[in-house]
């Protein structure tokens, strides 16, 4: 993989601002946002299919709608469909050639992939590695509570969606809605060990190849952060290129998809992906979590929050 096509991952945990912040960085010219294609899950197709997507459907979206977009022109139903046949033909390929593709029709453009999965095992990181030994790591950060709280709250809104209608969906797609109820667990999973991961991940990792920032600060101020995150990308930070990154509704997964692949990205995001403004507010670390029913951040936990900067 040449320095031109270098990718980015922004590696965090689900509910840390990934979907907004992909989708921005995607619309600058010479990036390109993918939904959450979860490749580097498994290290062939036909492991995603029986380690994955078996377990759980909607995670297949994701990379349907890349395929659909980036190799047909449109996210049609025909093209989905395309998309899932052309991947079932060869399901022996390594999901790393699967990635090379996407970047080879996304160019000159450079992929930037957010999938929070990766997150949660050291092998899927190391997959991304050995495959784009060249790739930049955004290491992207919230806190504790508020991470596992607005998990929690997607949980109960879920919840509430699989008794209501919401854009598209239909009767048949309330299994992939229980699929996103079975990833919540408790906060040591939900957030302690996907930091930990990446940071033993990013130890042997060059420090010119990776960045962390809290995306609380990103949120707050976008202006402050989109340039310098360009000039470490070694792309044009120019004003045309930071008016263009303020409106991830832009990018073509920043709705809902097809039928055949309706999601890919967070429901929230895919719902309302307009940038909208956002208060810093300061959190504590003690004390039970809102709607966690008792669940409290323990000392590992805090531990870990204090070394990323959260007081």
């Amino acid at each position: 993989m040449t320095v031109a096509a270098r990718p980015l991952f922004i590696l965090a945990p689900a509910r840390s601002f990934t979907s907004v912040i992909c989708g921005m960085l995607g619309q600058h010219p010479a990036l390109y946002g993918l939904p959450e294609v979860n490749l580097f899950a498994a290290d062939s197709y036909r492991g995603l299919v029986a380690n994955v997507y078996k377990a759980r459907p909607g995670f297949r979206h994701g990379l349907l709608r890349a395929v659909a977009q980036l190799g047909l022109g449109e996210q049609s139903p025909g093209n989905v469909d395309a998309a899932s046949a052309w991947l079932e033909e060869s399901p022996d390929v390594k999901t790393s050639e699967i990635f090379r593709d996407l970047a080879a029709w996304a160019s000159p453009r450079r992929l930037v992939d957010k999938s929070p999965v990766y997150t949660y095992s050291t092998e899927s990181l190391e997959r991304i590695e050995a495959g784009c030994p060249d790739a930049l790591y955004l290491h992207l950060t919230r806190h504790p509570r508020a991470t596992c709280e607005s998990v929690y709250r997607l949980r109960i809104e879920i919840r509430e969606r699989l008794g209501k209608r919401i854009p598209g969906l239909r009767g048949s797609s309330r299994p992939l809605m229980n699929d996103r109820i079975a990833e919540l667990d408790d906060p040591e999973s939900l957030w302690l060990k996907p930091h930990r991961h990446i940071m033993d991940f990013l130890a042997g990792i060059p420090p010119e190849r990776q960045r962390r920032i809290r995306g609380e600060d990103f949120m707050s101020d976008p202006d402050r952060h989109l340039g310098p995150i360009c000039e470490w990308l070694g792309v044009s930070a120019d004003g045309h290129a930071i008016a263009a990154m303020k409106h991830p509704e832009t990018s073509p997964f920043a709705r809902f998809g097809p039928m055949n692949a309706l999601f890919g990205n967070d429901p929230s995001f895919l719902e309302s992906p307009q940038l909208r403004p956002y208060k810093h507010r300061e959190l504590s670390l003690e004390g039970p979590l809102e709607n966690g029913e008792g669940a409290v951040l323990n000392g590992a936990i805090t531990q870990c929050a204090r070394q990323l900067g959260y007081a």
